[in-house]
């Protein structure tokens, strides 16, 4: 079994017993009653030129393409594929798994290592959640034709990251998940054609949502289908649809967010070959940040995972401060809707949106939490908030953040030494290794 150890200095330590390590599977993997991974039984003749075989067969490693076709992922890897079944996401296997990543800083300026996917599969993280900046991928029209392959496969800025598409196949190697999320920021903001005359983000979400922004519509549409095609074979890839929409108007949480995410999700479909863990975040009001539960409906789409992001209340959250919640119980007692402490107000987030999401018989995700560790009480809010989503049976969680650079957003980023020390004794205890193990 893994042993993980602290962070020293900017890098992750990881002790391996030689027990767990390099497994490699002929024919297939076991899981045994001990939680060792072991090889089925084969005559050692066979697996020799099983072995053999696979070193010498160019499809046994992922192949990427110079063009803008799909990559060839390794049959090899074939256990990493994930699906859904109620409130749960198995493996191959039908293993039960939780996935545990931290979210990248990538791909528009952000350094970015090799090292860094091995410095998080190393500390435990088996998931990384990469964005993809929509301006950047798509930047000449909504066409097809209007994607920037070289996004994919050209080193990101500064020259020294690597491509999107090494990111992905390094990952596939270290039996790393990649998350990609669509996204666009103010720094890195919708592409130029999209949008004129519409410059708030909630607006903009809503003009998606609703059909009338009908331009943009299409280009997220195409995008996804783009990349759904680009890495179709690759099982270790979930597609998370769009990042932090949120609108004012909450009447659009119901059957137009449905369609529009069923009709991205469609466009997915037919460009994968096997498919992919969807994920879509739960809208949410823009005044307040909350999730928009009352009218939403579920999306009528297999191997969908519904998702969050927990950061509210952003500044300086005060376990005893006084905050607006709605009626729910928790741990046996009813709460009636009113003003309650920090953690009622937390506990009320958290268990709302695991109801709703549970309601539908799907899986949720928190894609995005964090606690800024120069702010006061920051310790006690990750505690409530770890505490709260393993209670309510959350499918997974992304930490934010991960920074190459340590002196990137230092109060969040697990790889500046101080955040380092301060965030992972909290964030240790959750860390589950995953059914499938890493096999070199």
């Amino acid at each position: 079994m893994s042993l993980y150890t602290p962070f020293s200095g900017n890098k992750f330590l990881n002790t391996r017993s030689t027990e767990d390590s390099s497994v490699i599977s002929v024919r297939r993997v076991v899981h045994s009653p001990d939680r060792h991974l072991c090889l089925e039984t084969l005559g050692t003749t066979t697996i020799l030129v099983l072995l053999l075989a696979a070193l010498l067969t160019p499809s046994s490693f992922a192949q990427l393409s110079s063009g803008g076709g799909s990559l060839q992922a390794a049959a090899s890897h074939d256990y990493l594929w994930l699906h859904t079944s109620g409130s749960y996401i198995y493996d191959q296997n039908n293993q039960i798994i939780s996935l545990h990543g931290a979210n990248i800083q990538f791909g528009a300026g952000q350094g970015f290592t090799m090292s860094d996917i091995d410095n998080l599969k190393g500390s435990g993280f088996d998931t990384i959640r990469m964005p993809v900046y929509w301006g950047l991928v798509q930047p000449y029209d909504e066409s097809s034709n209007g994607i920037d392959q070289s996004y994919f496969t050209a080193p990101r800025s500064p020259s020294s990251a690597p491509s999107l598409d090494a990111v992905v196949n390094q990952a596939l190697q270290d039996d790393t998940y990649v998350i990609i999320i669509l996204a666009w920021t103010p720094t890195w903001g919708p592409p130029s054609w999209a949008f004129r005359g519409i410059s708030g983000d909630s607006q903009r979400y809503a003009t998606l949502i609703n059909g009338t922004a009908s331009k943009e519509r299409t280009g997220i549409v195409n995008t996804w289908k783009y990349i759904a095609n680009r890495y179709g074979n690759f099982p270790n890839v979930i597609f998370e649809l769009l990042n932090e929409p949120n609108v004012a108007d909450t009447s659009l949480a119901g059957n137009s967010y449905k369609a529009f995410n069923e009709q991205i999700i469609s466009a997915i479909e037919s460009a994968e070959i096997h498919s992919h863990l969807k994920m879509v975040e739960l809208l949410t009001k823009t005044s307040t940040w909350e999730e928009i539960l009352s009218g939403s409906v579920d999306i009528n789409k297999s191997n969908v995972v519904w998702a969050t992001h927990h950061y509210a209340p952003m500044n300086n959250w005060d376990p005893n401060g006084r905050y607006y919640h709605g009626s729910f119980t928790w741990q046996g007692q009813n709460y009636p809707e009113g003003w309650g402490n920090g953690t009622i107000y937390v506990a009320w987030r958290v268990i709302q949106v695991a109801n709703q999401i549970h309601s539908w018989s799907k899986p949720w995700m928190i894609t995005e939490f964090s606690k800024d560790t120069t702010q006061t009480y920051w310790a006690k809010w990750l505690n409530v908030f770890l505490s709260l989503q393993a209670e309510e049976s959350a499918a997974g969680w992304v930490f934010h953040c991960y920074a190459h650079d340590p002196q990137s957003e230092s109060g969040w980023n697990i790889n500046n030494p101080t955040t380092q020390q301060n965030i992972m004794s909290y964030l240790r205890p959750y860390l589950s290794t995953l059914t499938v193990k890493r096999r070199t």
